[in-house]
């Protein structure tokens, strides 16, 4: 089955509302407002921005409501989307496991993995200590 970036959004949302969230015990609770963008819908916003590939938060926030806006009508401005992702790194991980372990490459003996360059160490001291052959 190949799902599309929508269903796996709806799927990630349905599972964070329902079970993840009560289950870690972060349901918000207390007085004050609640934010107009909820936990569930941050998460599911920053998934998103990884699978569209977008490095930048500003150029994603800017782009979020074009490409995944139908499913989210309010999008965080930058700074408050940046603190509440920090805050939420335990909703995150709880989300990411669970998209690992639905995803059907994880049953798989055979992965295979992005192997992007990571630009590091490439001043000339750091290039001559790290040589295997001096």
């Amino acid at each position: 089955m190949i799902a599309d970036l929508d269903t796996l959004l709806l799927a990630l949302y349905v599972e964070l509302t329902d079970r993840i969230i009560p289950s870690l015990g972060l349901a918000r609770s207390g007085p004050g407002r609640p934010p107009q963008v909820t936990d569930a819908e941050l998460v599911c916003l920053a998934v998103a921005q990884v699978l569209l590939r977008y490095d930048d938060e500003r150029h994603w926030l800017r782009a979020a409501a074009s490409r995944v806006g139908h499913l989210f009508p309010a999008v965080p401005g930058q700074s408050e989307y940046n603190q509440r992702v920090k805050v939420a790194a335990r909703l995150m991980e709880a989300a990411l496991r669970w998209l690992a372990d639905h995803t059907p490459g994880t049953a798989e003996l055979l992965r295979l993995m992005d192997g992007t360059p990571v630009p590091c160490g490439q001043s000339v001291i750091t290039a001559r200590r790290s040589d295997p052959n001096p």
